[in-house]
């Protein structure tokens, strides 16, 4: 069992989509094992795009259930309960497969509030943990979607998870923000998570006809060469598949670059983890 958190401080990286379709993938393999068990996907980003996605997209409101829940993930997590059967929910996705990616019951309104309910709690840092530890075993891999802070919300996915991956864009800024990233992760190994294990760097976003790009994934090879991830491109189909409500392997061709992209991600990821 791996719980993988998606993480960095910048917004608008790939994080939802690269969660969203690591999950359908990690689904697709695990689904195919004799005693398999289901992958969850948990969404801690206020803004919710991994679950509105998951849950059939933006074009029709079959997420609403979804995200305005009464009994609800972000309830039960801020006011310390454990997790429990009772709050997680089918997602749509993979959409050619009937084993699906499992998600939470959860609520905007409740989301918006929970960094602020966390800090009033004794060991704030450490809730997500606890709230995981009635089920986590029941689950071949947890997929962790984060919001674009260094705040206690990632904080708490970092100490409940048992490794990383760090979706970044080509640019310059990004290698700044990169660096901050990996201390912030080697302070929570330092402090409370000493297991953490980072799989690696996911460019996301990729053009490969931008210099800028491609100077920027040297560089990135240069540092962390060991780190390096299959680099997502910047596809309209990719686009096309969430704003659907889709996974990519259910919504682009075998023979198509998304596919491949993703593919490759997920291969990686289960070789990183001994699993391949």
């Amino acid at each position: 069992m791996a719980i993988i958190s998606l993480i960095n401080r910048k917004g608008g990286v790939g994080k939802s989509t690269i969660s969203i379709n690591l999950a359908a993938g990690l689904a697709t393999h695990e689904s195919r094992k004799k005693n398999s068990k289901p992958v969850l996907l948990i969404d801690m980003d206020d803004q919710l795009s991994a679950t509105i996605t998951a849950m059939g997209g933006g074009f029709d409101d079959k997420f609403v259930p979804a995200i305005s829940a009464e009994q609800n993930y972000a309830s039960a997590l801020g006011e310390g309960y454990g997790a429990s059967d009772s709050l997680v929910v089918d997602s749509l996705i993979p959409r050619k497969r009937s084993e699906k990616v499992k998600i939470f019951r959860t609520n905007k309104v409740r989301m918006e509030t929970l960094e602020t309910t966390l800090k009033n709690k004794d060991e704030a840092a450490f809730q997500l943990t606890y709230f995981l530890e009635p089920i986590k075993n029941e689950y071949s891999y947890i997929i962790i979607d984060n919001p674009p802070s260094a705040g206690l919300l990632p904080t708490n996915s970092l100490v409940a998870s048992t490794d990383v991956l760090i979706p970044i864009e080509q640019d310059g800024l990004s290698l700044i923000g990169l660096v901050d990233i990996l201390k912030m992760i080697e302070n929570i190994k330092h402090s409370t998570n000493p297991d953490l294990n980072v799989l690696g760097i996911v460019p996301s976003r990729f053009k490969l006809v931008r210099r800028q790009s491609r100077d920027v994934i040297k560089e990135v090879e240069r540092r962390y060469g060991d780190l390096l991830m299959p680099y997502i491109k910047d596809l309209a189909d990719i686009s096309a598949a969430t704003t659907a409500g889709y996974d990519v392997f259910s919504y682009c061709s075998e023979k198509s670059q998304a596919y491949r992209c993703f593919s490759n991600l997920v291969d990686a990821v289960l070789g990183k983890l001994g699993q391949d």
